[in-house]
């Protein structure tokens, strides 16, 4: 998998083979995902509150992009990594990235690029 060579706009449509760990599916978070995303934190050891969780599953799509990574995982699908970015920033770097990192070697690498790759195209 090259990073750089992501199609920003067919990000969301297929799935990634990690370098080590098992393929993923990148989409946008949705408010079903309260759940999942409170796992996967608090599996990083991070305490997140209300407010967190919703600024990640209730956003402004003209003005912040959210992406989980799923994955298939005891029958079920599992959110097994995160990110946000701001769109109206000047810098397009990832305000947040969390990954189960036991699981997907890469996959943080994968979130960022898919981030920065889809905010340019939507600032640009």
């Amino acid at each position: 998998m090259v990073l750089d060579q992501l199609d920003p706009g067919a990000l969301l449509s297929r799935t990634y083979q990690l370098p080590a760990g098992p393929r993923v599916r990148l989409r946008l978070a949705r408010r079903s995902d309260r759940v999942g995303l409170a796992r996967l934190l608090e599996q990083r050891g991070i305490e997140p509150s209300t407010l967190q969780l919703e600024r990640l599953v209730r956003y402004d799509p003209r003005r912040r992009l959210v992406i989980c990574a799923t994955t298939p995982l005891d029958g079920t699908e599992a959110i097994v990594g995160v990110g946000a970015i701001e769109l109206d920033s000047s810098e397009l770097e990832p305000d947040t990235i969390v990954v189960d990192d036991r699981l997907t070697d890469g996959l943080a690498d994968l979130l960022a690029a898919a981030l920065v790759g889809r905010a340019g195209r939507r600032v640009a």
